[in-house]
């Protein structure tokens, strides 16, 4: 997921790199040349395509600096209640983060995958960047629904808390059951409602836009259990990757990216 973002901002980078170098210099007359070339070069300013070019690389080291890092998830030690603001703030990060986009293209994959011949796409990658583009929009609806609108009004935090003190083995069982345990705005346990209602909330809505999809409760019912195992592989990821990354060196992790 992150390696994918981490080559797009690549990628765009070199590209206007190329651009910034690709534009051949104004003709100048021979006199200029002639002043350039008596010109000392002790205490001349650095050419433009080499400060750009420095600039763009400390971008890119920041950002994959960034991507290893991680979104900082909190640990139950660290817990206190969200106001209704910060669960919005909470929905407006979500519409843009890695995870968003990482599962919609989990659910495009699925049903390539599967075998899923709708009709209303095209085949190939073309077909596979209209799922994408759809199960993107579905979620974002996800996010307003699960991350603002129900934990509003069931009293509910949205947000996924690391259980670091508890062995391995439980602490793979309590990542994965947090897309069915949530915790309530007075700390305690309870039913997620936020995830599988708002899921459910989500998954119906996109029956008004979504093309040949299946429609009725029964495919509801599918895409949110689809949907919760996809979050609960998530929620590994986001338990046990900090400390995988503790144990990779500063080193190690800069020659896998070249720098």
């Amino acid at each position: 997921m992150r390696l994918l973002w981490v080559c797009n901002i690549l990628l765009a980078s070199f590209s206007a790199l190329a651009m910034a170098q690709g534009t051949p210099p104004p003709a100048i007359s021979e006199q200029a040349t002639l002043n350039i070339a008596e010109t000392p070069s002790n205490g001349a300013p650095p050419a433009l395509p080499d400060t750009r070019f420095r600039h763009m690389t400390s971008f890119v080291k920041a950002r994959i600096r960034r991507a290893i890092d991680g979104r900082p998830y909190p640990s139950l030690q660290d817990w206190k209640p969200l106001s209704t603001r910060e669960k919005f703030d909470i929905f407006i990060k979500r519409t843009y983060s890695p995870g968003t986009f990482a599962g919609a293209g989990v659910d495009a994959l699925k049903k390539n995958f599967r075998g899923d011949r709708n009709p209303e796409y095209e085949r190939g990658m073309q077909g596979l960047g209209q799922r994408i583009g759809i199960n993107l929009a579905t979620s974002e609806s996800d996010a307003f629904f699960q991350n603002f609108l129900v934990p509003s009004l069931l009293k509910e935090d949205p947000r996924y808390f690391r259980n670091p003190e508890l062995p391995f083995l439980r602490r793979a069982v309590y990542s994965m059951s947090r897309v069915v345990i949530a915790r309530s705005d007075k700390y305690h346990e309870t039913f997620n409602g936020s995830k599988i209602l708002g899921g459910a909330a989500s998954q119906a809505l996109s029956d008004l836009y979504v093309p040949g999809q299946a429609q009725g409760l029964h495919p509801v019912i599918g895409r949110v259990v689809f949907n919760l195992a996809r979050d609960a592989g998530f929620n590994l990821v986001h338990e046990f990757w900090p400390d995988v990354r503790k144990k990779l060196s500063p080193t190690r992790l800069g020659k896998l990216f070249f720098w």
